[in-house]
């Protein structure tokens, strides 16, 4: 029994670990878009792990397609095109798929060094990876097979490649797929930024009051001050929108927010302070300080 917890435990995880990670990743792009560091926002795994979901549904679902269509292919392939390839061109085909594995395998790790055009292309350096393990592979299947059946050998095609051989490819392939995920969860958490920032005037206005000053001081920002001195907060500020609320924090921006002149409030949540909520269309009561 307890075999068989450890062998569940062991794969669940690595998957939770995966999950965190990436939507730590989509957390963190997504508040450096507004110039905050996500590490003082307090959020928890759970948000973590809610967050993943949102950069791992299209790479789930397009690892599922491109396979479906990939085990198609090949076995089209080797059924109606292999068997009417002269030995001469399947060599030739073998070393043309190799040269063109290996180009894709450096240019993916090229990337790691120097700037080159498949940075601009999100994924593009960890599928090149997977891509060229993949060509190298089926080369590397191809002519062993081959001069196993000359050489009149009964090998299977999962005995063509020694188990250390195997692990390598297990290894590269994981790492090239874990690598273009990654830079999808992170072009996917920046992308949510720019759709929340472009839908501010669709969403709730906030107004903040608070018994004394905070000095949110930025464009579009207004500062109201109450009179009444029995008043329960003092100072109310205007224009505002909620990005996040997590724990004990709010964390707010204008309502005119732009990455050239914007400013980012982190608020704690306290007894001091109070937040409404107003549709997007409401104009807040004019001198009101609760």
């Amino acid at each position: 029994m307890s075999l068989m917890i450890r062998n569940f435990a062991a794969p669940t995880t690595l998957i939770t670990a995966l999950l965190f990670f990436f939507g730590w990743s989509h957390a963190y792009w997504f508040f450096d878009y507004f110039g905050v560091n996500s590490t003082t926002l307090g959020l928890t795994t759970q948000d973590y792990l809610m967050r993943s979901q949102d950069s791992l549904f299209i790479p789930l679902a397009a690892s599922a397609c491109l396979f479906a269509v990939y085990l198609f292919c090949r076995r089209m392939f080797r059924e109606h095109v292999l068997p009417q390839i002269s030995p001469e061109n399947r060599r030739r085909l073998v070393i043309a798929s190799m040269a063109v594995g290996f180009a894709l395998v450096a240019a993916g790790l090229l990337t790691i060094v120097i700037s080159t055009p498949l940075r601009t292309i999100v994924g593009a350096p960890g599928l090149c990876m997977v891509g060229g393990i993949a060509l190298i592979v089926s080369a590397v299947r191809s002519r062993r097979t081959a001069q196993a059946t000359t050489e009149s050998a009964d090998v299977s095609p999962a005995d063509v490649l020694t188990a250390g051989e195997w692990g390598a490819v297990f290894v590269l392939v994981g790492v090239g797929l874990f690598w273009a995920v990654a830079d999808y969860s992170a072009a996917v958490g920046t992308g949510r930024a720019i759709e929340q920032v472009e839908t501010f005037s669709e969403q709730p206005s906030v107004s903040v009051y608070s018994d004394k000053s905070l000095g949110l001081a930025a464009p579009g920002v207004v500062e109201l001050t109450c009179p009444n001195p029995d008043a329960a907060y003092h100072f109310r500020y205007d224009g505002l929108k909620l990005i996040l609320q997590s724990g004990n924090q709010y964390l707010l921006l204008p309502a005119s927010w732009n990455r050239t002149h914007g400013a980012a409030f982190l608020l704690s949540r306290s007894e001091t302070n109070r937040i409404d909520f107003f549709p997007p269309e409401a104009i807040p009561p004019a001198h009101s300080c609760g």
